[in-house]
């Protein structure tokens, strides 16, 4: 411990301060500042009870006026209900393109009545894959079983629907018809929409019939387009007698592409509005059958090119059943670009680019100065090319390392699995 200084005694015996510290002045100007916060206190006071009662008092004068003027409702069972009883009109509350997820849907609506609580529980049975198709639970929605066998292939793993969403709704006096659309995803994997119409009875409040509406890859029914393409030449694109086949469209004026293209397989036809294919003969498209299994019908393939030009060439397959409904088909460069690895190497000048598919390995070698730019990786998908040989699709997309040069290509090979067509092998391709 420190010891005591003499110094300390003499500070100690000093008066607190020289000088008056506070003055009259001083004084009062702080007696005046409490008056001023005393004053605002009891203002805020006031305000907090008007606050408060004032709002009651007006619900209070107005519940009595409401109630003072409501007629007692008398029931009388020959005039039903408008949205429930004896069908009639109905109104529901969702709001157009409404929707969403799992949680969207089972978020606080169970206070939906009527049909809307249909749309409901339809929808939590899509993304739960509860339709009772093939059995196990399923809510109690359908006026008779076979309603529901429209949607079977939505009652599986794979796709399945994991948003929908309240497109449009049309009130009859018997029914109601909502239009819903589907976003899937499937295990390829694929992101795609579909539509389909929900009729409900409106005394039952049962599903009455379901419909799957033609769309395009948006989701957008094609009835929706114009019913007539812009008037202009009809060009014949592909003919063959012996597949019972002829595909012609309709050249767009000033345009250089032929659109609306018209299929014509086996005793069947159909326009699809949103096809398209360069004015090029040297592009016009191919075609050609796929084996699927169990012996199945044949899948008929067609591939167009809607592009094309220095190391590039824009190429669209569709696949078609004879009663025209899509197949799919894995995506050809997300695949490749997932079964790739490339490493490059700068040394002496000299610029060395490996790439691996599959345990095998293609080494190449180029001095530095032969491009301008550099790709940084080799590129996928400048270029696609589909082709059908022996009854097999396949796809070829060559890797890309500089702006015109492509030193190897990714060859993909596509099995049907019993719903859509995946690759079951990868090799490289000489160019």
């Amino acid at each position: 411990m420190s010891d005591w200084k003499p110094d300390w005694d003499r500070r100690l015996a000093l008066k607190p301060f020289k000088k008056q510290r506070f003055h009259a002045d001083l004084m009062e100007n702080v007696e005046q500042r409490i008056k001023i916060v005393e004053r605002k206190r009891s203002r805020h006071r006031f305000r907090r009870i008007a606050m408060i009662f004032i709002p009651a008092l007006l619900l209070m004068l107005g519940a009595g006026i409401w109630f003072g003027g409501k007629e007692v409702p008398i029931h009388n069972p020959a005039d039903p209900s408008p949205t429930t009883q004896g069908g009639g009109s109905f109104e529901s509350s969702f709001e157009l393109g409404g929707g969403g997820g799992f949680e969207w849907w089972s978020f606080d609506r169970e206070g939906l009545q009527g049909n809307d609580d249909t749309i409901v529980k339809l929808a939590l049975a899509f993304m739960n894959r509860e339709l009772g198709i093939w059995g196990g639970p399923t809510p109690d929605i359908w006026e008779t079983p076979e309603v529901k066998e429209p949607l079977e292939r939505f009652d599986v793993s794979s796709p399945w629907v994991y948003e929908v969403y309240v497109q449009e709704v049309r009130t009859e006096e018997e029914q109601t018809v909502y239009r819903l659309r589907l976003q899937l995803r499937d295990s390829i994997p694929m992101v795609y929409q579909e539509t389909i119409d929900i009729t409900i009875r409106n005394n039952t409040h049962k599903i009455s019939l379901i419909e799957l509406v033609n769309t395009d890859e948006t989701g957008t029914p094609l009835d929706e387009y114009e019913s007539e393409a812009v008037k202009g030449r009809t060009v014949t694109l592909k003919e063959d007698p012996k597949m019972g086949l002829k595909i012609t469209g309709t050249l767009s004026p000033n345009e250089g592409m032929i659109r609306s293209i018209r299929v014509q397989y086996k005793d069947k036809e159909r326009i699809f509005q949103d096809w398209s294919n360069v004015n090029n003969d040297s592009y016009y498209p191919e075609a050609g059958l796929l084996t699927t299994l169990d012996n199945e019908e044949d899948v008929l393939a067609v591939i167009m090119t809607t592009g094309y030009g220095t190391g590039v060439h824009e190429s669209v397959l569709r696949l078609l059943r004879s009663d025209f409904t899509e197949v799919k088909a894995a995506d050809p460069v997300l695949t490749a670009e997932s079964k790739i690895q490339a490493d490059v190497k700068t040394e002496a000048g000299k610029r060395i680019l490996r790439i691996t598919l599959d345990g095998v390995t293609r080494t190449f070698e180029y001095n530095e100065e032969e491009a301008g730019i550099w790709q940084g990786e080799p590129a996928l998908g400048s270029i696609v090319n589909y082709s059908v040989e022996g009854n097999t699709l396949y796809a070829s997309i060559p890797a890309q390392v500089w702006q015109g040069e492509f030193p190897v290509a990714v060859r993909l090979r596509y099995e049907y699995d019993g719903t859509s067509f995946l690759v079951a092998e990868a090799m490289f391709e000489e160019i």
